[in-house]
């Protein structure tokens, strides 16, 4: 598939998209995880909870790759960061949750989510951590319309492509 240009890449990304966090288990298994994540350009920010799986795992293993994909009604694409994952607890984690993160993956007028947002506020600064993806290579991809039209068509009449 061809690679997408810098400004394919940025708008990509400004839409709102989940990533998946790839990471190894303690025993050497593949896991991925969906984050809700920031890109500014050039880091990649995601927040989570000091306790959670994911910190864990990068504390012993910080090799990581962020995948964001194109949504089903799109044509294919997609964006690899790979990188080093760095636990930023001086980073003000709550307020990329509460201020960024929060308002673009959910409508806050929803009041199961704004008091979701609202227990964020109450919490000890402490409770929660940026995880800064320090990438190494972003890889692009994307796709043709067509192809996926033709395998669509080939797989409801029966024939395979």
């Amino acid at each position: 598939m061809p690679q997408m240009t810098d400004q394919e890449r940025e708008t990509f990304l400004a839409a709102t998209r989940q990533g998946i966090l790839l990471r190894t288990r303690a025993d050497g298994t593949a896991h991925g995880a969906p984050v809700w994540f920031d890109w500014d350009g050039t880091t990649v920010r995601i927040f989570s909870s000091t306790t959670a799986p994911k910190v864990r795992a990068i504390e012993r293993d910080p090799r990581v790759s962020v995948l964001v994909t194109n949504d089903v009604t799109e044509p294919p694409a997609w964006v690899r960061f790979d990188g080093t994952a760095v636990l930023d607890h001086e980073a003000d984690a709550k307020a990329l949750a509460v201020d960024v993160l929060a308002p673009r993956y959910w409508d806050l007028s929803n009041p199961d989510y704004a008091e979701v947002v609202d227990q964020w506020r109450g919490a000890a600064g402490s409770a929660f951590v940026v995880i800064a993806i320090e990438h190494d290579a972003i890889r692009t991809s994307k796709g043709k319309d067509r192809r996926r039209r033709s395998i669509i068509r080939s797989w409801a009449s029966g024939v395979p492509s």
